[in-house]
C-alpha cells in the first residue's frame, strides 16, 4: 500500500491545528480562572483558621514564622494556627494545628491527604482529631496502639490499621508544637 504526501500531511495538519486551538482554549480558562482560583484557596484556608482556633475574629501572618498565623480576639492574641506537613502511608500529609494563648489545642484540621480510604483516611475524623484537644505537652504527643491512651497525658489512640498516618498526623501536630514554643512569647 502506497500513500502519498497529501494523504499523510492533510489529517496531520488539521489535528496539529485542533491541538493548537485547543491549547489556546485551555491557556485562556486558566488565564480567566487563576485569580479566582486564589481567591478560593485564601477563603478556604480562613474558613480552616477559624475552625483550627475558633476564639479568634480575625488571622495576622506571623512575623516569626511562616507557617504560622496570628489569631487575634479584637486587639489580643486568641492564640496561632501552623500548617505543617508530615509523610504518611499514601504520602504527604498536611495539617492545620490551632493552638490557644495558654498552650492548649483548639483544633487539628486535614488540609490534604491521599491515605487508604476506610483506614488511614479516618483520620479526617472528628472523632481522632478531637484527641489532640489537650494541654500541648512539651515533648509533644505520642501515639498509643489499643485504646490505651491516658486522656490529657499527651496521648493519642492510634487509628485501628492506620499507624503510620496516626503517627504523620501526630507528627505534624508535633511540629506545630514546637513552632509555638518558638513564636508564643513573641508575637
Amino acid at each position: 500500500m502506497k500513500f502519498s504526501a497529501k494523504e499523510v500531511l492533510k489529517p496531520t495538519l488539521v489535528l496539529v491545528l485542533i491541538c493548537l486551538v485547543m491549547t489556546a482554549f485551555l491557556a485562556g480558562t486558566n488565564l480567566l480562572t487563576k485569580d479566582a482560583i486564589v481567591a478560593q484557596k485564601a477563603k478556604v484556608a480562613e474558613e480552616s483558621r477559624m475552625v483550627a482556633l475558633p476564639t479568634a475574629d480575625s488571622f495576622d501572618k506571623s512575623t516569626k514564622s511562616d507557617i504560622c498565623y496570628v489569631g487575634k480576639k479584637g486587639s489580643d492574641i486568641a492564640g496561632f494556627v501552623f500548617t505543617t506537613e508530615a509523610g504518611s502511608y499514601g504520602g504527604k500529609i498536611q495539617v492545620m494545628t490551632g493552638i490557644d494563648k495558654d498552650g492548649k489545642v483548639t483544633g487539628v484540621i486535614l488540609l490534604s491527604t491521599n491515605d487508604t480510604p476506610g483506614l488511614g483516611l479516618n483520620a479526617k475524623k472528628e472523632s481522632f482529631r478531637k484527641q489532640y484537644q489537650q494541654k500541648a505537652p512539651d515533648n509533644g504527643f505520642e501515639v498509643v496502639k489499643g485504646d490505651g491512651a491516658k486522656e490529657g497525658q499527651g496521648q493519642i489512640n492510634a487509628m485501628t490499621g492506620a499507624t503510620i498516618s496516626s503517627k504523620a498526623v501526630t507528627t505534624a501536630v508535633n511540629e506545630a508544637i514546637k513552632e509555638y514554643q518558638k513564636v508564643k512569647g513573641g508575637e
